[in-house]
């Protein structure tokens, strides 16, 4: 008996050694970690989940349209994820297709300003074989001449369509404005001339490749029904173990919170109502975290669609239709947008003037009572989205990719819970002021 438990405790301790557990349920994620870094810098991130049915992976690489610094190459990181899906040196696309089919695999992806994540659901009998094919693909895809040049057909197509869209294009005009000089002045399909010459980028995107895709800029996230997360852990680090990269300075993007105030009006005849997009500058969550969510609960505290501010432009002004706001969670200084479709009587309105009256308006301002509300509320619309193993997963992974961290989910929710009146204020202070304020209109005339 005292054989078998120092085998045991022996067992235990090399399991130790060999991963580290991370139970980040004391702040806010409910589930163990079980988090592995590799030689070559890839991290890998098990997460076990009682009951599960399924098995999902997502693979994140912090590569986005923020890395596409080479002038006339934009576009090319979603370029990228579409190759993604190509084949490999081990599994051609007709192989991929088969083998998620035969586990009831579900494949796709996608790609942000930041970063871009590949995600793959299937039943658990499949794990390992699908683990396979997905690391062939990170290490060895093919690239072949063919599908380079079927895959900018779709791209051309797809960016047509993107075009059509009113909001698609006051995005791409107003952040061309209020982003000068840095990466997300372009959207992550790309300027149109960069788009339309994609067909003679075949040799860059074999280079882009090989100089994005590493190890070092990669974390795998694997979530659901595993029983012996350690096993998992040791086939992944066997199958990455050969991946290597030569070590390269990545470019230099200088980040730049200067306020700046962009004024234009784009006009379509054929739009369904006009519009108007009012956005203002903060600061990204790498510079300044707790700036970044203080400005995300002031956006929800003014533009949720029952605040005051909205009822007051919808309901008793009826100068819109309706309005969204968005504050999207990236590495450098973005925008809180505010998008309002436009009734009749809200065209000559003068909206921009009336949303500042409002946010300089004392009767209007936060309370620490509605702080605390906006914290619970922030928390419980978050951990509602962990309802499945691969929604668990594109959550970590939206968390994870500003530095790397598969624990800045917790880093998140713990400054949040640490979030003061005084962060609000001068967060408004600082960023929700006229000359910080740009407004783009899109008329019919």
């Amino acid at each position: 008996m005292l054989m078998k438990k120092r085998r045991k405790l022996s067992i235990a301790i090399l399991f130790a050694l060999c991963f580290t557990v991370l139970p980040l349920n004391a702040t806010f994620f409910p589930y163990l970690m079980y988090e592995k870094e590799l030689p070559n810098h890839m991290r890998i991130v098990v997460v076990p989940i009682r009951d599960a049915r399924t098995v999902s992976f997502a693979t994140l690489v912090q590569t986005g349209s923020r890395n596409e610094t080479d002038h006339g190459y934009t576009g090319y990181a979603h370029l990228l994820e579409h190759m993604m899906f190509r084949g490999s040196e081990n599994y051609s696309t007709e192989d991929r297709v088969n083998l998620l089919y035969r586990y009831g695999g579900d494949s796709n992806a996608f790609t942000s300003m930041d970063y871009t994540c590949y995600t793959v659901s299937c039943d658990p009998a499949g794990w390992q074989e699908v683990l396979a094919l997905e690391a062939d693909r990170l290490m060895r895809l093919s690239l072949k001449k063919e599908d380079f040049k079927a895959e900018t057909g779709a791209v051309i197509g797809e960016f047509g369509i993107s075009e059509k869209y009113p909001s698609n294009r006051m995005d791409n005009a107003l952040r061309a404005c209020m982003f000068q000089g840095h990466t997300y002045e372009h959207s992550v399909i790309g300027y149109r001339e960069d788009v339309m010459n994609m067909p003679d980028g075949y040799e860059y995107i074999r280079d882009f490749y090989k100089k994005e895709y590493r190890p070092d800029k990669t974390i795998m996230f694997i979530a659901g029904k595993i029983d012996r997360p350690g096993d998992v852990l040791s086939k992944i680090e066997d199958l990455f173990s050969g991946w290597t990269y030569e070590p390269a300075p990545l470019p230099t993007i200088r980040p730049s919170l200067k306020p700046v105030s962009c004024q234009d009006t784009l006009y379509d005849a054929s739009i369904p109502a006009p519009r108007v997009k009012i956005a203002w500058k903060i600061p990204g969550y790498a510079q300044d975290r707790l700036g970044h969510i203080a400005a995300r609960i002031l956006a929800e505290h003014y533009f949720s669609d029952n605040s005051p501010l909205m009822i007051k432009l919808r309901d008793e002004k009826k100068w819109i239709s309706s309005g969204t706001y968005s504050v999207p969670l990236t590495i450098d200084p973005y925008w809180i947008s505010l998008d309002l479709v436009l009734t009749e009587e809200g065209v000559g309105a003068a909206i921009g003037d009336y949303v500042l009256g409002i946010l300089q308006d004392s009767r209007y301002t936060l309370k620490a009572g509605e702080l605390e509300s906006l914290k619970k509320r922030q928390f419980y619309k978050t951990h509602m989205q962990l309802s499945s193993p691969s929604s668990i997963l594109r959550v970590l992974a939206d968390y994870a990719h500003i530095k790397g961290d598969p624990q800045e989910i917790n880093h998140y929710f713990l400054a949040l819970e640490r979030l003061e009146i005084l962060d609000i204020r001068q967060c408004k202070e600082n960023y929700l002021t006229r000359r910080n304020q740009s407004e783009l209109w899109m008329l019919a005339r």
